[in-house]
């Protein structure tokens, strides 16, 4: 959330509970009644909307996701040394073209692309396996890496589906936003119109809702004024 979303946020939550404390002034009147539970409800809607907002914020994510590819992309480059280094002893230069990719290349790929790589690693190194155990290469480290791997493909659109949820979210917020000044509006107009001798209670609303220099009635009276001026 911005912070004029925050900010007003925060005052729909004081006015609703300033209307709470005050039931009895504006219960009985149940036009007003109905709009305040509307109010309520888009309260409640705007906590959610900021919530949802927040679960989906896309920069923890990101930031896991990217541990957890720079962790993997590290084991499948070991992978790709040990079959490099077969590879040279033996004069495979099909297989070395394949597995002699440096670290830094799966970094600097497109995500997509790099897992691709490291997919063709692990293919090699499997196809190679009765071969290689003089070179550390192990079943297990194989099937736990392809698994590794299918995870992360699996993840691949995480990023753009938060990104789209925080979009919804902000969507949301926005029109959760625009119906509460609407509902917050027509209180205002109710409050003064239909409620009589509560000077008390309209200064602590409109004190709630942040709106300076309401005027009283005695503010309304034009003093020096006459019909024939």
């Amino acid at each position: 959330m911005d912070l004029k979303e925050k900010t007003f946020g925060e005052m729909l939550k004081e006015s609703v509970s300033y209307l709470h404390k005050n039931e009895s002034v504006w219960m009985k009147l149940a036009v007003i009644a109905a709009n305040v539970e509307a109010l309520e409800g888009n309260d409640n809607e705007l906590d959610l909307a900021f919530k949802a907002q927040g679960e989906n914020d896309p920069g923890g994510h990101v930031a896991q996701k990217n541990e957890r590819l720079t962790l993997f992309f590290r084991k499948i480059y070991k992978v790709g040394r040990k079959l490099s280094f077969f590879a040279k002893e033996t004069g495979d230069k099909v297989l070395l073209n394949d597995v002699d990719v440096p670290e830094s290349t799966f970094i600097l790929l497109p995500e997509k692309e790099a897992l691709i790589k490291c997919s063709t690693i692990l293919k090699r190194g499997t196809e190679y396996l009765s071969k290689t155990a003089d070179y550390c290469i192990t079943i297990d480290e194989l099937e736990n890496l392809t698994d590794e791997l299918s995870v992360l493909e699996k993840m691949q659109p995480t990023i753009g589906i938060i990104t789209n949820d925080r979009k919804s979210a902000r969507r949301s917020i926005r029109e959760v936003i625009a119906e509460s000044r609407v509902l917050l509006d027509k209180l205002d107009d109710a409050f003064e119109g239909m409620i009589d001798d509560a000077d008390a209670f309209l200064d602590g609303w409109f004190s709630v809702r942040k709106i300076k220099g309401r005027q009283k009635p005695k503010d309304k009276i034009v003093k020096g004024t006459d019909e024939n001026n």
